[in-house]
């Protein structure tokens, strides 16, 4: 039996919403580098803007995509060796070779054209070595934006560690995860740590078959809990920088903000978005492609204009980050309608339905 056929229509549909969002998020994320590059000091306006949505609301991306993928995952697990042999098959082709891929094309750009601008260029190639850019080991991978898939694929690898708190612990599974996220250094590790609590929420979710719904009545009231934690990360971030207390606000406003993003899909206009729905099937393909595109169009913003204050650095990054998705919906559907066959094997065979 097929993932989407244990679970219901609309929690699906919910489901493939967020992945257009989220992914809209991502590309949020990393517009920023755009006003990196043209402003030699950031306006308190343009630091606020930043503070709260790119580096709070932006960043629900991560660690709702980990929930939803062990939530998906664990659906259907099964705790033999013949079931895990055949997952990692699976991982390896709808994971690992669309990394590889776009990982590979983008060092080929770096050698072609000495670099790839704000993502890498041939010194720092010869210096960390293609291995190193191919892989994500110890740094970021080739195109930065996808060590997601490099920490995704790592904890598929350890499904069977998951299975087994879930099995024992469970819920002590949850804090425990959430201190190793919180207090073990990250310097040094080769995947992010959030990962881990994130992907085990959603697993826990899973194996209970808990209502996704059944706190639905409090959708405002965790989105309001969410607002203010958010301003006070902002606040802390914009006065503080980066300080412990930041990083405590932080981690504990991005599981608030997960909470509350999934209770919002309750309501038709976002779970129920038709333009939302209508651009999931192209959206992992927007993720894989986003850079470099991004990095070429904020390199040829100098050519148009300089932005300049905080009106206009928010305009800009809101430009960059449509036409960012646009370009990349319209290569999809292009590569889709003439190249369906390439198209499915660089995505993991994802083919919109």
């Amino acid at each position: 039996m097929s993932t989407r056929a244990l679970v219901s229509p609309d929690i699906s549909r919910r489901f493939d919403v967020l992945r257009t969002l989220l992914v809209a998020f991502i590309i949020g994320v990393h517009v920023e580098k755009g006003v990196q590059a043209y402003y030699a000091v950031v306006p308190d306006g343009l630091r606020a803007w930043l503070a709260l949505v790119n580096h709070n609301l932006y960043r629900l991306c991560v660690p709702v995509f980990f929930s939803i993928s062990g939530y998906l995952f664990y659906l259907t697990y099964k705790p033999t060796a013949a079931a895990y042999g055949r997952m990692v098959v699976k991982k390896t082709k709808t994971i690992l070779l669309p990394y590889l891929f776009f990982n590979a094309l983008t060092i080929a750009l770096i050698l072609l054209f000495n670099k790839v601008p704000y993502i890498g260029d041939i010194n720092d190639l010869r210096a960390d070595g293609i291995a190193k850019y191919l892989l994500g080991v110890y740094r970021f991978p080739a195109v930065y934006t996808l060590w997601f898939l490099r920490d995704l694929y790592v904890y598929f690898l350890l499904a069977p560690v998951f299975y087994v708190v879930s099995e024992e612990i469970p819920l002590l599974g949850l804090p425990l995860f959430w201190a190793i996220w919180m207090f073990v250094p990250q310097a040094g590790l080769p995947v992010e740590l959030s990962g881990l609590f994130f992907f085990y929420a959603g697993c826990l979710l899973s194996r209970t078959r808990a209502d996704l719904d059944a706190a639905r009545r409090l959708t405002v009231s965790v989105a309001a809990l969410y607002g203010v934690m958010a301003l006070a990360t902002a606040h802390v971030e914009f006065h503080y920088g980066f300080a412990p207390l930041y990083h405590l606000l932080y981690r504990n406003t991005l599981i608030c903000g997960t909470f509350a993003l999934w209770l919002l899909t309750g309501y038709s206009w976002l779970g129920r978005s038709k333009l939302l729905l209508g651009l999931s099937g192209v959206s992992f393909f927007v993720y894989l492609t986003h850079e470099p595109v991004l990095s070429y169009l904020i390199y040829g913003t100098r050519f148009l204009f300089h932005p300049s204050g905080t009106a206009d650095g928010i305009a800009y990054m809101l430009l960059l980050l449509l036409v960012t998705f646009a370009l990349c919906t319209g290569l999809a559907r292009l590569c889709i309608r003439f190249v369906p066959t390439a198209y499915a094997l660089v995505t993991g065979s994802r083919l919109p339905r």
